[in-house]
């Protein structure tokens, strides 16, 4: 993805000029860092590590000072001044500049962007960067805009579980964060309403932690898209949540030197207090056949939790969907297996 796709021209021209300030040593002005900052905050979060590294190159690419610890020096001195740079700072070159940036970092995020733009500091390559990330982000996410975090955990969230720098300090900045009332209320809203996208895996990887345990049986009945209620159905009939956490390689054959990569599957038991019966009821009669399949793929475990299934057996194997037909008739085959 090219640059343009991802730093409109217009901040392209804005960061130029903040870039002759920093090149000459003159302090800039508050309106054009604000014009900088109010340009950052129309990016998408999506697009954040490439930003990331765009902004980096483009702000400094023109430097002229021979001297690294010149430059280091002179862009302290200046942050020094005016704490303001610190919200484009954290976009520096140098690992001392952006860790002094975090430290006087107060001004709370106001986009999904800027928000991710810290995110993404929790696992910077630089461990005293990411120490001093985790300082700046626990004050300021008990502040950022219910709305601004939804936005930038449905976009950061499948990211920040892989990230191989990302610890459980750093995850419990992200917990705190949307285990806040009003940032839990919002995101079960964003869940049940959105109908495009990757929700069904957001979904499991924000499961790692409690956050969304206790909105469960209303995503499974009330969620637009069908796979966010299939999931939430699975992990309440299970009692199991799981979600992905890298890869591995297995072996096939060690002499030949044959692998493959296969996902590592974490878990972790949640318990809501739930009528069985009545989840398994609505999710066979549910419009999808994605739900219908998830049901009949629990029920082969315990189909003694629903004391109806005789009477819906007839429907689910004249089913319109060929996989919940031979789900189905898997269940048929193996209730007829055991003894009588």
């Amino acid at each position: 993805m090219g640059v343009g796709k991802v730093i409109p021209e217009y901040v392209c021209n804005l960061l130029g000029s903040l870039n002759q300030c920093l090149m000459r040593g003159d302090l800039p002005s508050e309106a054009l860092i604000e014009a900088n900052v109010a340009a950052f905050d129309t990016l998408s979060p999506d697009d954040i590590v490439l930003a990331d590294i765009y902004i980096r190159k483009f702000l400094y690419r023109c430097s002229e000072i021979v001297h690294f610890e010149n430059e280091r020096g002179q862009t302290l001195d200046l942050l020094r001044r005016m704490p303001a740079l610190a919200q484009v700072l954290t976009f520096h070159r140098d690992g001392y500049v952006r860790e002094a940036a975090l430290k006087v970092l107060t001004i709370v995020p106001r986009s999904p962007f800027m928000l991710a733009a810290l995110i993404i500091r929790l696992n910077d390559w630089v461990e005293p960067v990411r120490v001093a990330a985790i300082k700046c982000v626990q004050p300021l996410c008990a502040q950022v805009d219910p709305d601004v975090a939804v936005a930038a955990g449905m976009s950061l969230c499948g990211r920040w579980h892989e990230w191989t720098r990302w610890t459980s300090a750093q995850a419990l900045c992200m917990d705190h964060l949307f285990a806040r009332p009003a940032v839990n209320e919002r995101l079960a809203i964003r869940f049940v309403s959105q109908l495009d996208g990757p929700l069904a895996t957001t979904l499991r990887y924000f499961l790692c932690a409690p956050v969304l345990d206790t909105a469960l049986p209303m995503l499974a009945a009330q969620a637009r898209q069908a796979s966010v209620r299939a999931v939430a159905l699975e992990v309440l009939l299970c009692g199991q949540a799981k979600w992905k956490k890298g890869r591995r390689r297995e072996w096939i054959n060690k002499i030949y030197n044959i692998s493959r990569s296969i996902p590592v599957i974490e878990s972790r038991a949640i318990s809501v207090p739930v009528i069985r019966n009545d989840l398994i009821s609505m999710g066979l009669c549910d419009r999808s056949s994605i739900v219908r399949r998830v049901i009949l793929m629990a029920l082969t475990k315990n189909w003694q939790d629903f004391p109806d299934l005789d009477s819906v057996m007839p429907a689910l194997l004249q089913d319109r969907s060929p996989t919940v037909r031979r789900w189905a008739g898997y269940l048929v085959r193996q209730r007829a297996a055991l003894p009588h």
